[in-house]
């Protein structure tokens, strides 16, 4: 499991290989400083164990990379040249800089200090004549065992640990960080969709901007409560899929303790106002997917994402059976009714209405100039035309729900452009308010789509 997981593609590097490359480095070292006569930083990782280049390895390197250019033009320092080598024997950089080595030596330091990857970075610092600044001289720690936390030299003299352990140990490590932050950073998408979602404005019958919508019990300041009581809830659950090993239709079983949680926090945070429950199951599902690919790779299509969403909730359907016993909620008693299966059908297909209808009409309108916001109001109205909205159907009857679908798709067909939809998007505003009405399905499903938008934004 070692190799497939962490070493894969990875090839053994000898002592000899190595030993040729520190020369490499040395002859590289002096010719950078020869050219631009100034002080040079020199980054590789300190990698134990014979893989020295594996995926994790090139993220962490990346992440190095990145702290140290971002210290530099925090501090005003002009980088004059720059050279990167990626080879099986590891990864190395090097930074022609306008400024002393000791300035710089006390930059490094930092770095290699409070970065959490620091203790895997080693940053060289020398200057015009070749000399090599050591880092203890200016400040910096001892460096520890990163199994034990022992000084490394007592460590490395007695042979405490096996290379094969500090190289399986470097790997759960560097892991570990990126699972969390990737994590972090789909629970930030997670909420960033929801806000986009209530932010949307015109929004027929749904809280937006302008107004409350049908809905006398909440407000645009309701849902902004509720998302942010939701953070904590969107990272757990998609680092709970990224550390799932079963098969991905099982993976809903271990999730719902989570959404539990996730109601009780959006009800504390609303005073007992229900205004994210369906969006609570839909985005969780996206975010259990997004976090069983990380598994597989850093990149993902529209096509993989609604795909494990549709293993993932393939058995969420089960839900919408009740007991004759207990008093069934709205989405049960419109399935008995109609066998429409709402938010819950729609995740266990892969989000049809999202993959078909919101989401290309979101990314064609966004590569053709219009906000987020406008590209958002006209895929609301696609989905309103096209998605069999139990949210409607329990605030009028099915036969209503069927004459607006109806008669917005025919709106839609008629090719308006965005400027005329958005008027039209008002007037339904006022007539669904009027009447009651309010198309909260199709708003989850806007949600989804701007989640799956920005997901893929960020995996380009």
């Amino acid at each position: 499991m070692r190799d497939e997981l962490f070493f894969s593609g990875a090839e053994p590097v000898t002592l000899e290989m190595m030993l040729e490359v520190r020369e490499r480095r040395a002859c590289i070292q002096q010719k950078l400083i020869e050219a631009y006569d100034t002080a040079l930083i020199s980054f590789t990782l300190n990698i134990p164990g014979e893989y020295k280049l594996y995926p994790l390895v090139n993220e962490a390197f990346e992440e190095g990379l990145g702290a140290i250019r971002r210290s530099l033009k925090s501090s005003s320092i002009k980088i004059m040249h720059t050279q990167i080598l990626v080879e099986k024997t590891g990864c190395e950089a090097y930074f022609a800089v306008n400024q002393n080595a000791p300035a710089i030596k006390g930059i490094m330091i930092q770095i290699e200090e409070d970065h959490p990857l620091g203790r895997y970075f080693d940053i060289d610092v020398l200057d015009s004549e070749l000399s090599h600044l050591n880092g203890e001289d200016y400040g910096r720690k001892q460096r520890a065992c990163i199994i034990c936390g022992k000084p490394v030299w007592e460590c490395s003299r007695s042979r405490a640990h096996s290379a094969d352990t500090l190289a399986f140990h470097t790997a759960m490590q560097l892991h570990e960080f990126f699972s969390k932050r990737h994590a972090d950073h789909i629970g930030q998408l997670a909420v960033r969709a929801l806000l986009y979602e209530v932010s949307a404005t015109p929004k027929p019958g749904l809280v937006d901007r302008n107004n409350s919508g049908s809905h006398a019990d909440m407000d645009f300041y309701t849902f902004l409560n509720s998302s942010c009581a939701l953070i904590p809830y969107y990272r757990d659950i998609t680092l709970a899929a990224q550390r799932y090993k079963g098969e991905p239709e099982q993976l809903l079983n271990q999730l719902r303790p989570m959404g539990l949680l996730a109601e009780d926090a959006m009800l504390a945070s609303t005073g007992g106002v229900n205004t994210h429950k369906g969006l609570i199951f839909s985005i969780g599902i996206v975010c259990a997917a997004l976090g069983t690919l990380w598994q597989c790779g850093r990149t993902y299509t529209t096509a993989q994402i609604l795909d494990m969403c549709a293993r993932i909730a393939l058995n969420s359907e089960s839900s919408l059976e009740y007991d004759p016993h207990i008093a069934p909620t709205n989405g049960q008693r419109i399935f008995q009714e109609s066998k429409i299966t709402g938010v819950r059908g729609e995740a266990a297909r892969g989000f049809p209405n999202v993959r078909d209808y919101s989401l290309p009409v979101l990314c064609q309108l966004v590569q053709e100039g219009y906000s987020l916001n406008d590209a958002g109001v006209v895929a609301l109205l696609h989905l309103i035309a096209n998605v069999d909205d139990t949210n409607m159907i329990h605030r009028s009857d099915l036969q209503r729900a069927g004459q607006v679908k109806k008669k917005l798709a025919a709106t839609l067909k008629q090719g308006h452009d965005v400027p005329d939809l958005l008027k039209i998007a008002s007037a339904y505003d006022i007539e669904f308010i009027d009447e009651s009405l309010s198309p909260g399905g199709s708003a989850d499903l806007l949600a989804v789509t701007y989640m799956v938008y920005f997901a893929l934004e960020n995996a380009r």
